[in-house]
C-alpha cells in the first residue's frame, strides 16, 4: 500500500469506515493470493481478519473473487510443476513437491482409515480330524 503506513488500529478504523479503502485492500489481497502467496502472509491483514471481513463486508470482500484468486495462485504453482516435468523449467522438483504438500495438502501416501461398528460373527472351520490314525511301532 502506498502512502503513509498506518498502524494496525488506524488500518482497522479506516477499513471499517471507508468502503473505497476496503475495496483497495481486498484488491491487493486478491492480487497477492493470485501470485501464489498464501493469505497467511498478507501484510495488511491476518487470515482471521480476512475471514471476518469476508463475512462483515461481502460487497467489498467478495468470497467468490477471493476463491478465484486462490485458484489462480494454485494454477501458478501447478504450472511450475508442469514445466519442470516437461523440462521447460529448471528447478528443484522435491522442493516444489514439499511446497505443494504443505500448501495444498498433497501426499504421496494413501491414508486408509477403516472403522467398523457393530458385531462381527466369526466361524472357525477345522478340517483336522479328532481321531488320529494309530501308529504302528512294530518293525516289519
Amino acid at each position: 500500500m502506498k502512502g503513509k503506513k498506518l498502524s494496525v488500529k488506524e488500518r482497522r478504523e479506516k477499513i471499517e469506515n471507508d468502503e473505497h479503502y476496503r475495496k483497495q485492500v481486498f484488491k491487493e489481497l486478491c492480487d497477492h493470493v493470485a501470485r501464489g502467496y498464501s493469505s497467511d502472509c498478507f501484510g495488511p491483514l491476518s487470515y482471521e481478519t480476512i475471514v471476518k471481513y469476508l463475512s462483515l463486508y461481502p460487497k467489498e470482500f467478495c468470497e467468490e473473487e477471493f476463491i478465484e484468486a486462490q485458484r489462480k495462485g494454485k494454477e501458478m504453482w501447478e504450472g511450475i510443476g508442469q514445466r519442470q516435468s516437461n523440462g521447460s523449467c529448471l528447478g528443484n522438483s522435491r522442493s516444489w513437491f514439499y511446497n505443494m504438500a504443505h500448501r495444498y495438502k498433497w501426499s504421496d501416501r494413501v491414508q486408509v482409515e477403516n472403522e467398523h461398528k457393530g458385531q462381527v460373527a466369526i466361524n472357525v472351520v477345522s478340517y483336522a480330524s479328532t481321531q488320529r490314525p494309530s501308529q504302528d511301532t512294530s518293525e516289519h
